[in-house]
């Protein structure tokens, strides 16, 4: 039987609550990464102004603009 060596792999880590309250205890201060985000996409694109969203590439802003126009249109 051939066995799987693993060693050369970096494993995941995940913070339990627990092991957190022991960091902090110890000192340690969480930060979140720079690329740290909070919202998705489209509830940014949906809290953008007709023109901010204008500055936006199209590829990321088009699905928000039809959503804007089938409101819109709904409306009337």
């Amino acid at each position: 039987m051939t066995k799987l060596h693993h060693d050369n792999r970096a494993e995941p880590f995940f913070i339990t609550v627990e092991v957190e309250a022991e960091l902090i205890a110890a000192g340690y201060q969480f930060e979140p990464p720079s690329h740290f985000a909070t919202m998705r996409l489209p509830e940014v694109l949906a809290g953008l102004t007709d023109a901010e969203l204008a500055t936006w590439p199209s590829e990321l802003s088009k699905g928000e603009v039809e959503r804007r126009q089938r409101s819109a249109f709904r409306a009337e």
